[in-house]
């Protein structure tokens, strides 16, 4: 055999090696620090090289945000991409911090030094934001302030004028009532058309009790079983959900106050917008009417079969669609 032959078989022996530890697999769990805490995130991926998404979970404060996506379209997305599973703070496996710290600026700005800690790691690579719900609420927050620090954002069932959301939801609770004939659910959710939130926030407990069974509820295609399955921290459920109320009534005076529909034609970061059309806890037409008040590349997908849990609702159709925008397809 000559040399040139050789050293072909050679290469071909090689080459399975060589795409073998070019696309090593990445299971880190760490502390990122920011200016007055740690935050823990769990970074998984097949391909350690992949592009990277940051995943804002949805709350706010909520202990089973990160295994929510964690149970479903989680471990698919994690074949593309590397997946940041991030503990906001104060909660879950973050470092716990004073109650006065919980504020939105906070949880922003905790955003950006996770982003900065991210592009450090991985040589100036580029970060896909990816929020559900109170976790795309901060991706709009933290483009409105950062605009150029991502290259993509996927943002999934998350208003932008939470008062609003909490009128267009009690009109889509309505109409559930009439069509279901609910005279219980009618007789307690019309006195709500005409009261404050702000001034009111115990009649959040009434809205949330209905909430919970429109349409079948946000959790109609989740299997408690499978979502616990990826959990490693069981024993701190029952504080953790205590913090999570806690937490919750603290940030919601503020929450309330902020509407962002006015300012998102500043925004120009690429976005994949994505809605279930029976979410009644945020209506889909007020996010399409905020979509197209945004002001850079831009594309929502509402998802027909879907409540507020669209990554579990349609799982397949979810990963082929951020695919699909990630790639540029």
């Amino acid at each position: 055999m000559n040399s040139t032959r050789l050293n072909i078989l050679l290469l071909l022996l090689l080459l399975p090696l060589s795409l073998c530890f070019s696309q090593k697999s990445i299971d880190e769990e760490i502390l990122i620090p920011t200016n007055d805490t740690k935050l823990f995130a769990n970074i998984r991926g097949s391909d350690s090289t992949a592009p990277i998404i940051l995943y804002l979970h949805d709350g706010p404060c909520s202990p089973l945000g990160v295994p929510f996506l964690k149970a479903y379209a989680g471990p698919q997305l994690e074949k593309d991409f590397i997946m940041v599973y991030l503990h906001q703070r104060g909660i879950m496996k973050s470092l716990r911090v004073p109650d006065s710290t919980h504020t939105i600026s906070n949880y922003v700005d905790d955003v950006f030094y996770v982003v900065k800690y991210l592009k450090k790691r991985f040589n100036g690579r580029d970060i896909v934001l990816f929020g559900h719900s109170w976790g795309g609420f901060l991706s709009y927050l933290f483009i409105l302030k950062h605009d150029n620090e991502v290259q993509k954002a996927v943002i999934t069932c998350s208003p932008t004028n939470v008062e609003e959301m909490t009128y267009r939801s009690i009109e889509m609770l309505l109409d559930w009532a009439e069509e279901t004939e609910n005279q219980e659910a009618r007789d307690e959710i019309l006195p709500l058309e005409y009261i404050s939130f702000k001034e009111n926030p115990e009649d959040f407990e009434i809205m949330g009790k209905w909430l919970r069974r429109a349409y079948g509820g946000w959790h109609r295609n989740m299997s408690t079983e499978k979502v616990y399955s990826v959990i490693d921290y069981e024993s701190n459920f029952p504080a953790w959900f205590n913090e999570q109320k806690k937490y919750e009534k603290i940030l919601r005076p503020e929450i309330l106050q902020i509407n962002l529909s006015d300012s998102l034609f500043q925004l120009k970061t690429p976005l994949l917008c994505i809605a279930g059309k029976e979410d009644v806890d945020v209506p889909w037409e007020m996010i399409k009417n905020d979509y197209e008040k945004y002001g850079g590349e831009k594309s929502f997908v509402l998802f027909e079969n879907s409540h507020h849990m669209v990554f579990i609702d349609e799982e397949e159709r979810f990963v082929e669609v951020v695919r699909s925008f990630l790639s540029g397809k």
